[in-house]
């Protein structure tokens, strides 16, 4: 089985994440590592360092190749492995290597999409979108997306047929990702954060579609406009040189005093015990992202921008929702929260049994596992 992904290897955040995922679903498809496969469009930093090291059939592969010389190669890599799956990460409609991998011998193919297909279509448009699709004949075979507001980017949007298409929810280690009253001031002490501060946690990449300029909009708002002085922002994941991104919104000390940019930490499952309201505020899309169920399976209430697939991480019970890039409605929100110490709790709690029941490692696996299983028992019907 070749899992292929479309990014760097040893990719970060939530990538990383599904190369563990997707290794699981190899090993229940396969039975041994040595007939697992992982290609990436890059492999400069190496290899992720929690992945096994069993795993060694790893190749630079990047289907955006057309130059016959790499066609011939891969096409000969998957027959001399006899390869007959692939599980694509963000793999499109149509790429020039496709061709040759099924000439090699993949005769199941599925992607798994992270991200929005494409914008929303109707009418001509969208009649022309699906005859293109139509007339593509070596793509998957099969898309998974994490939520129903990406899947529809890729029905109403590339004109994928609704029946080639499933949602299989993201998952996470509940247990690694966990309160702990012992570490509730882990983070305070990281970063030096006043104990009395109730830290208010963003972590992800810091490409401006994520929106960490309107978190920090929200906190001049709820710290200077509000006045709630015992609010902090943690910022996670920002790479050296990246927090310079957002100057124009630094400009106050005053407010500033409230505002951590902690960088790329390894220690996210404890920093977020220390936490108590995890906040997204994406401006442009996000399909359902992992850092939401880390945030909530620490028990922290969420507070997220009311984006298709971003809004599905959240329910009444367990977080509020505010308009796309209305940091002042984002500060009250977070004003009611940080005051309400039931409501934050309850909401917390409620988060954590909700994925706990929906959103594991293995229900994930699973989910994919049964796709593959389908779709080769439909084939075999069909011969």
């Amino acid at each position: 089985m070749l899992v292929l992904f479309h990014c760097e290897s040893n990719p970060g955040y939530a990538a990383s994440s599904h190369e563990h995922t997707f290794l699981e679903v190899a090993k229940t498809l396969t039975g041994d590592f040595r007939n697992i496969h992982y290609a990436y469009a890059n492999l400069d930093r190496g290899m992720t360092p929690s992945l096994p090291s069993e795993l060694t059939n790893v190749l630079h592969l990047d289907t955006r190749w057309s130059d016959p010389a790499s066609l011939r190669q891969t096409e000969e890599y998957v027959r001399t492995q006899r390869i007959t799956r692939l599980l694509g990460f963000d793999q499109p409609v149509s790429r020039p290597m496709y061709q040759a991998l099924r000439r090699g011998g993949i005769r199941t193919f599925v992607s798994y999409w992270g991200a929005p297909m494409s914008s929303l279509n109707n009418g001509f448009k969208l009649l022309l979108k699906k005859l293109e699709v139509s007339a593509r004949r070596y793509g998957p075979d099969h898309y998974i997306f994490q939520s129903a507001g990406m899947r529809d980017t890729a029905v109403n949007g590339r004109g994928i047929p609704y029946a080639k298409t499933s949602i299989v929810k993201t998952g996470i280690d509940t247990e690694r990702y966990a309160p702990d009253e012992a570490k509730r001031f882990y983070a305070h002490d990281c970063f030096d954060i006043p104990r009395n501060r109730k830290i208010i946690v963003f972590s992800g990449h810091m490409e401006r579609r994520k929106g960490v300029h309107v978190i920090l909009q929200a906190a001049k708002v709820l710290t200077q406009e509000l006045g709630h002085r015992d609010a902090h922002f943690l910022i996670l994941g920002n790479r050296p040189g990246e927090q310079k991104l957002f100057e124009q919104y630094l400009q106050e000390p005053e407010v500033n005093n409230h505002i951590t940019f902690g960088g790329y930490r390894t220690d996210v499952p404890d920093l977020l015990k220390s936490c108590s309201i995890g906040m997204i505020a994406s401006v442009v899309w996000d399909s359902f992202p992992m850092s939401s169920l880390e945030m909530a399976a620490t028990q922290l209430p969420l507070l997220v921008s009311d984006l298709p697939g971003l809004n599905e991480a959240v329910t009444p019970d367990t977080g509020m929702k505010f308009p796309v890039e209305d940091h002042v409605d984002a500060a009250q929100k977070l004003r009611l929260l940080l005051t309400d110490s039931n409501l934050l709790s309850n909401m917390g709690k409620q988060g954590r049994a909700r994925v706990i029941e929906n959103y594991s490692r293995k229900s994930q696996s699973e989910g994919i596992v049964s796709i593959f299983n389908s779709l080769e028992l439909a084939t075999e019907f069909a011969l």
